[in-house]
């Protein structure tokens, strides 16, 4: 889903203090039926899970059928693709919030514009009973403006990819850009010197 682009904030508290080459990645990305989580929906969700070295482990990957179908109205099929009969057919948002969870835990929650998909994995957690708290968090968005602290380029995911080369199979899908924002993750790593004993939490803004 296009999302607005947002002010850099901090990724959350009490960051892990471990090194880099311990550390795990959860990717996500959400399309969504338009950009305000009080009134839109989740109905597509990824996560590819990627280790320190960026080899992909895990993947989720699922349209999503919203609960309250009496509240939902599909909309912004124009960008993500994603059509009214798929939706019929997704996984349930709770066991799509489930899943997402085990695949996530003890890992680094990380996207592109995180706010924006964590404010609504928050809404649609609260819909159904859920806590789907994400406390720390690394933004690959944060990321891109610190290491191009003179604004000379773009940073939104097309842009980032454009610029680095970055594959994507599609535009607002969600593994697609999941899979694209893994990528990202690492270019911009090196972009920022890091090493693998260098703590994950300097990823942290």
């Amino acid at each position: 889903m296009t999302r607005p682009h947002s002010d850099p904030t901090p990724g959350g508290v009490d960051a892990p203090r471990k090194p880099l080459r311990e550390s795990t990645f959860a990717v996500v990305d959400l399309e969504t039926t338009g950009v305000d989580p009080s009134t839109d929906r989740i109905i597509q969700m990824a996560a590819v899970v990627v280790d320190s070295a960026g080899q992909v482990v895990e993947v989720f990957d699922t349209v999503v059928r919203p609960e309250c179908p009496d509240e939902y109205v599909h909309a912004a099929e124009h960008i993500h693709g994603i059509t009214a009969e798929q939706v019929a057919g997704g996984m349930p948002l709770r066991e799509a919030l489930e899943r997402l969870r085990h695949i996530s835990s003890d890992k680094i929650f990380t996207a592109h514009n995180a706010r924006f998909d964590i404010g609504f994995l928050q809404a649609e957690s609260e819909r159904v009973g859920m806590d789907l708290s994400v406390p720390t968090y690394v933004d690959t968005l944060q990321i891109a403006r610190r290491t191009d602290a003179e604004r000379t380029r773009r940073h939104s995911l097309d842009a980032l990819c454009q610029h680095y080369g970055i594959q994507r199979e599609r535009a607002h899908e969600a593994l697609s850009d999941a899979t694209a924002t893994a990528e990202l993750l690492f270019r911009l790593i090196a972009d920022l010197g890091m090493s693998g004993t260098d703590h994950v939490d300097d990823l942290f803004s």
